[in-house]
């Protein structure tokens, strides 16, 4: 099994580098907080709408359209976590028989790749 590691911005050091950093972290830790809420809320509309369904005969409409939304958001969510990690689904097969120069290219093309598949869908996704 591969060790994972946390990807890291390359940046030279000095006092923009440490603050885009200490952003970074930031912003990492509210991600992750807040797909941990969403985890919460999600369980608690899924449980309700099975309690109203099953026990009192009586479904809630809008638990599965609210269940549905959040798991969208949760997926998405989840794939920048998984990004920030460097744990996101990727060939590990064929990448970690690569030599290490080429690693590092394969990985920064498959950022490059997802970057502009989300620039592409951002239009759309918008509307």
């Amino acid at each position: 099994m591969e060790v994972s590691h946390q990807i890291k911005p390359l940046l030279p050091p000095g006092r923009l580098a440490n603050g885009l950093e200490i952003f970074y972290d930031y912003m990492g830790r509210g991600i992750e907080a807040l797909a941990g809420l969403l985890v919460l809320a999600e369980i608690i509309v899924l449980l309700s709408g099975v309690i109203s369904r099953y026990v009192f005969h009586a479904p809630l409409v809008w638990s599965d359209e609210v269940a549905t939304i959040g798991f969208v958001w949760l997926t998405m969510q989840g794939a920048v976590i998984a990004l920030r990690r460097g744990q996101h689904m990727r060939m590990t097969a064929l990448v970690s028989h690569l030599s290490e120069g080429k690693r590092a290219f394969v990985e920064a093309l498959a950022m490059g790749v997802s970057l502009a598949f989300l620039i592409l869908i951002f239009e759309p996704a918008w509307e």
